[in-house]
């Protein structure tokens, strides 16, 4: 990763990122920008820059740093505020959720999904869970 906390700049960040996804004002003037990669990918990369445009931080925001700080009783936009954007929503109408998912790689070779289960009604989230991300191995290797 070329950025470097105090010494990059905005411009620095776009030139390497391109434009943001998602961005938002946080306390003091700073700022967050978002940077899944996907829809197929299995990172979501927020950079956060001082009021004066500086790099302040760099973070992967699919770890597992990250997904122990998802609670029961979190709304929809906190849960976003942790992880960025989700990959996919499956709405389960039996069990009154809705399931947003984000892709991930465990230990660094596993395919995963991290799952926040919301409540229907309430919108809030429920809990959590993990599912792996079966992937036909045949057809990765180039056979049929």
């Amino acid at each position: 990763m070329p950025l470097v906390p105090g010494t990059s700049t905005e411009a620095d960040v776009l030139a390497f990122f391109g434009k943001p996804i998602d961005t938002r004002q946080i306390e003091g003037g700073s700022r967050q920008f978002d940077y899944p990669r996907g829809p197929l990918g299995r990172e979501t990369w927020r950079i956060t820059l001082s009021a004066n445009g500086k790099v302040q931080w760099v973070e992967q925001l699919l770890d597992e740093a990250h997904f122990t700080r998802i609670k029961s009783g979190m709304s929809k936009i906190d849960v976003q505020r942790e992880l960025g954007r989700h990959f996919i929503t499956t709405d389960f109408a039996n069990l009154g959720e809705q399931v947003w998912s984000w892709r991930y790689t465990d230990f660094g070779s596993r395919y995963m999904f991290f799952n926040a289960h919301f409540d229907a009604q309430t919108g809030l989230l429920k809990h959590a869970s993990r599912t792996p991300e079966f992937i036909n191995e045949f057809r990765l290797r180039g056979r049929r």
